[in-house]
């Protein structure tokens, strides 16, 4: 009976801790900390300026920072294809490995260089967990380089995340990859979780820089419009608030789904959710936006979308929900395998639903690399 009691004084416990929780995540600063989780990194002990300790060739990763038009200073990383490196390795090791002229000047000789943008999920940083291993794979394919940042409150960046400050980050580096005179047409955007959402902010930021589901006006934005090869959304959501009625913490822990029974406490929490990142309705005006455009990118501008069916954090619906809402159909259930959709014009949107990869490790498997390829390519 000891047992039984104990259990069940847990289980009150913890029903009765719950609306203070949700009442907690009312307030703002909480309420960001939470959804962003930039605090929680391991850079307290990992020195990100030393990529070689995450698995990296000598001189493969160039540490370096990008500012904002408002001001903030984020840390990047630039990573050299390996193949680029094996060529160049007696010049490279005779340069300072903070120094980004020699990489930069080895990106802007090759006529055949491309450029993957990485935005990462929320906490870490650039090099937590999973994140090198997909850099890594990528930079394994040729003339391939890869440009990822934290963005600004997360490691060494300077500032606080909110929906509008990310969408800016995302596009200062993007501005500086596109100012080292790589063109739109080779560089590919690549988005994993919270960056799913950054990722398709950014494309949108370019291809409509006037558009109303964007924070306005856009910071540093300008008149000429811009669609990149393709952006690749991996483990994406449809909204912020739609995620949370279904999002489990780690998996297990439920954020909203206790109140979904109630469209009443549902519609009230939502409204004090700050930061919404509306990607369906974003992805759907990016596909409309760059059709208008396509003509002039050579195709270019199409979208892939990859979810692993035993994500624990993202439920695989929520890509049939996004690609519902990006191309017009009805959300149906989708089979493993590919399903793709000729979306307004000539912009494509591709789905791709794995069997496996959970939510951070399906970045780093094969069909995330083929889709780079593909993209590269154009297969």
């Amino acid at each position: 009976m000891g047992v039984l009691k104990s259990g069940f004084l847990f289980l009150v416990f913890t029903v009765s801790l719950y609306p203070v929780l949700v009442l907690l995540l009312t307030n703002p600063w909480l309420q960001r900390h939470a959804l962003y989780a930039h605090k929680i990194h391991s850079g307290f002990w990992h020195d990100v300026n030393k990529p070689e300790s995450f698995g990296f060739a000598a001189h493969q990763v160039t540490p370096f920072n990008v500012s904002t038009p408002d001001n903030e200073v984020l840390y990047a990383w630039h990573i050299l294809p390996l193949a680029t490196v094996a060529r160049n390795r007696d010049t490279l090791a005779a340069a300072d490995p903070l120094d980004q002229t020699l990489p930069l000047q080895l990106l802007k000789s090759d006529p055949e260089a491309r450029v993957v943008i990485n935005f990462h999920g929320n906490a870490g940083h650039v090099a937590q967990g999973w994140r090198t291993d997909t850099y890594r794979a990528l930079s394994n394919q040729p003339h391939t380089h890869i440009f990822t940042v934290d963005y600004r409150g997360f490691g060494r960046s300077t500032g606080s995340p909110t929906e509008g400050g990310l969408i800016t980050d995302g596009r200062a580096l993007v501005n500086y990859v596109l100012s080292l005179g790589i063109p739109p047409s080779r560089i590919v955007i690549l988005g994993q979780s919270l960056g799913t959402a950054v990722a398709s902010a950014v494309g949108l930021s370019f291809a409509d820089p006037t558009s109303e589901l964007l924070p306005q006006p856009i910071v540093g934005a300008t008149a000429e419009k811009a669609v990149f090869r393709s952006i690749i959304l991996v483990a994406p959501f449809s909204s912020l608030p739609d995620l949370l009625l279904s999002y489990r913490i780690g998996g297990l822990i439920p954020v909203l789904a206790p109140l979904r029974s109630s469209r009443f406490l549902v519609s009230m929490i939502s409204k004090y959710i700050l930061d919404t990142w509306p990607s369906g309705l974003r992805l759907n005006a990016y596909v409309s936006a760059a059709a208008s455009i396509g003509s002039k990118n050579n195709g270019a501008g199409n979208v892939h979308i990859l979810h692993a069916r035993d994500d624990q954090d993202i439920a695989f619906a929520q890509t049939e929900k996004l690609f519902a809402m990006a191309t017009g159909r009805e959300v149906e259930v989708l089979p493993l395998g590919t399903r793709d959709a000729a979306a307004k014009g000539k912009v494509g949107v591709r789905v791709e639903m794995l069997q496996y990869g959970m939510h951070n490790r399906v970045v780093t498997y094969a069909p995330v690399g083929l889709a780079v390829m593909r993209a590269f390519e154009g297969i």
